[in-house]
């Protein structure tokens, strides 16, 4: 009886608030937002077929009101311009070997300049020069701007000039300007905490050049939020209430300090502090945090659950890719988790029962996002590898592997937009429960309770459509969520499924609010708490100040 009883709290303790020894992976401030796409792909130099010279006819070949002329051969001269996809050669072809009206040279000059913007030159203009047309051959001449000075004009931020004029290494006096550099130097200035900039260009000092003047501006230091929900467990305590903290610039070099803290309505609390710090002048930020957990479980007559846990977080992200529309950024780190849970028995003569659990986890990934005309993508992929050690020896001790996976489409059209979302996870071998995939919750199957369902590998999708209703930031919502876990240790699968309907009221700045109700699709019954329910209330509300 005793090793039964023994090897029950085992389980349940490896169950036992298992989020709770979990660190959030951290992610960059905002996302930079822009309508007008644009896309680089190789370069090839421009050929450009000569028409033969029996086609070539001398003098005018258009009329007195809309003189013309034979172009036998376009040249392009100045700056040489790549031929992305043939697209270059393509809009000279189309004035070649053919009688050209003056003024199509208009048309022809702005398609040109058109394309060297979106190949991604800033400031670019294709002219026609002072010439003699002689035996058809016609010159077009590209100008593309190279940088003069580039200064901070204005800063009412808290970060020191000589932080913000770092940013801009990339920005050489005497180089070509490119959208590219540009926008990677202006990104990683408003990915800054409490910045926000902006590039004024303004004619350079000599001909050819151009010179840009960087603004910056103060965004509020504190970025505070207050909260609460009922997305906690049965026996962790239902409703949760919280708040989250940013201190920006504390140092004046454009850190940032995070306080967070949450707690529920049985014995739950969390808290966190987190400081980042920019590390060189390519956007790359690094981190420290410590976070600590604790839970009092009232789950039977017979014992107390308790638990407690601390972590130590150093982390690191650095952008690989930014540009208007797209952005990539690296992200790495390590946690050191230490986590005790214990059985406190109600009677007397059984002593407490404590095991005590260590982790040191690394990973490693890419998280990015891509904003398009009424379309937004976000996605993350992160490999992780950790070993845990156990008191006494567990199942699931050992080092281990994981790779966990997220992706969230928008897609923006009138009143309605369309929303799926997928997050997955993939381990070689059974897992410790801090570890585990979970399938129920506000987050996850709404239909079911929180962490109902779990495994060492799973997935979860969910579709949700949303119209606006008419009252301002006010949606009504639809959705259907599917779960999949697969539990190695004892060679268990299982499917969750439910759809629901909602209502988000999203005033920016001030409040979110979201309710939802939730009902299973040939649902088995619940087994994260004693009770089964068909279907399942939701709520958040959040406060921002």
């Amino acid at each position: 009886m005793t090793k039964i009883m023994y090897a029950t709290m085992m389980f349940s303790l490896a169950l036992a608030c298992p989020a709770l020894a979990q660190s959030p992976i951290p992610t960059f401030d905002k996302e930079a937002v822009t309508v007008h796409p644009y896309n680089r792909t190789g370069r090839q130099d421009v050929i450009v077929d000569e028409a033969t010279s029996e086609a070539y006819l001398p003098g005018n070949t258009g009329t007195d009101r809309e003189p013309a002329f034979f172009v036998r051969q376009i040249t392009l001269t100045g700056f040489p311009l790549p031929d992305e996809q043939g697209r270059l050669k393509e809009i000279v072809n189309a004035y070649s070997g053919r009688s050209v009206k003056v003024s199509e040279l208009k048309e022809l000059t702005d398609a040109i300049t058109k394309y060297a913007k979106s190949s991604g030159y800033t400031v670019a203009q294709a002219v026609v020069p002072p010439q003699e047309i002689a035996g058809g051959q016609l010159e077009i001449k590209v100008y593309v701007a190279a940088y003069d000075e580039v200064r901070i004009t204005q800063n009412t931020s808290d970060v020191a000039d000589s932080v913000l004029q770092g940013y801009l290494y990339r920005l050489k006096q005497g180089e070509v300007m490119t959208d590219r550099e540009l926008e990677l130097a202006m990104n990683n200035l408003n990915d800054l905490p409490g910045v926000t900039a902006r590039a004024v260009l303004r004619p350079g000092r000599e001909e050819g050049t151009t010179s840009v003047d960087v603004e910056v501006e103060r965004r509020p230091v504190w970025n505070n939020y207050v909260f609460t929900d009922n997305g906690g467990g049965y026996y962790s305590g239902r409703y949760r209430y919280g708040f989250h903290t940013e201190i920006n610039n504390p140092g004046g070099d454009g850190d940032k300090v995070t306080l967070s803290g949450m707690m529920s309505s049985h014995d739950v609390k969390n808290y966190s502090v987190r400081y980042e710090t920019p590390a060189g002048r390519g956007g790359t930020r690094l981190g420290a945090a410590f976070s600590q957990s604790e839970y009092e479980l009232h789950t039977n007559s017979l014992y107390t659950s308790l638990g407690r846990s601390r972590g130590i977080s150093l982390y690191g992200m650095t952008p690989l890719y930014r540009d208007r529309m797209n952005r990539l950024t690296a992200m790495y780190g390590y946690d050191r988790r230490d986590m005790e849970d214990s059985y406190r028995f109600r009677t007397a003569s059984w002593p407490e029962l404590k095991v005590g659990k260590r982790a040191d986890v690394w990973h490693a990934g890419l998280s990015g996002s891509q904003y398009y005309p009424n379309e937004f993508t976000q996605y993350d992929l992160i490999y992780w590898y950790g070993d845990m050690d156990t008191d006494g020896g567990a199942y699931y001790d050992g080092a281990y592997h994981k790779l966990t996976g997220s992706l969230l489409k928008i897609w923006y059209d009138g009143l309605w937009n369309y929303r799926v979302r997928f997050q997955g996870q993939l381990a070689n071998r059974a897992l410790d429960g801090s570890e585990q995939f979970y399938l129920g919750g506000m987050n996850g199957v709404r239909a079911y309770g929180n962490n109902d369902g779990y495994g060492d590998a799973g997935w979860l999708g969910s579709v949700e459509i949303r119209r606006q209703t008419g009252v301002e930031g006010l949606e009504a919502a639809a959705f259907i969520d599917e779960g999949y876990g697969n539990n190695k240790a004892v060679g268990y699968s299982e499917h969750l499924s439910g759809w629901g309907l909602g209502l988000r009221y999203s005033k920016p700045n001030d409040w979110y609010v979201q309710l939802d109700w939730a009902r299973k699709i040939d649902g088995r019954r619940d087994w994260s708490e004693p009770t089964d329910h068909d279907d399942r209330w939701w709520f958040q509300v959040y406060k921002m100040f």
